[in-house]
């Protein structure tokens, strides 16, 4: 699904571009509905980042002893379902919401709370995460991360 972009590189604050957020497509909210199915399946609580963070492992784990596990160009489904997890996390316990961001770069899915203009990419953080074969304990510490912006947990 050619939903997302890679971001590669810092950018300096001052060269940031703001973004436009749009609301999402039904084929978003389809790919949304769909990996939230799989965690709802797996009886993951999305709001609890430790029960997240194990789910990230699960996945992780699984994916590793799959066919596909011996290829990493075929990691997305899985690492998605992990992403999705994560921004569920933290749309049900923040007042961040899912949208489309769009910059010159592309446009992505993302979280955005108009109130702090907080932005949060939750897919894009795992995907670079599970490049590095990094555990799920990350999920708890982002998350308590973004809490903190909001004065503590949603």
């Amino acid at each position: 699904m050619g939903f997302f972009r890679k971001r590669t590189a810092a950018i300096p604050i001052e060269d940031v571009e703001r973004p436009v957020y749009s609301e999402l497509s039904d084929e978003h909210k389809a790919f949304l509905a769909n990996h939230i199915k799989l965690a709802d399946q797996a009886e993951v609580n999305l709001e609890d980042p430790r029960s997240v963070g194990d789910f990230y492992e699960l996945v992780y784990a699984t994916w590793q002893t799959s066919p596909e596990g011996t290829h990493a160009e075929l990691q997305e489904p899985y690492c998605n379902a992990a992403g999705v997890a994560y921004g569920e996390l933290l749309v049900r316990t923040t007042p961040l919401r899912w949208v489309i961001a769009e910059d010159s770069l592309g446009r992505e899915m993302a979280l955005h709370a108009g109130q702090n203009n907080m932005l949060v990419y939750p897919l894009n953080a795992v995907e670079k995460r599970w490049a590095l074969g990094e555990d799920g304990d990350f999920i708890p510490v982002l998350a308590g991360a973004v809490y903190k912006q909001f004065g503590g947990r949603g």
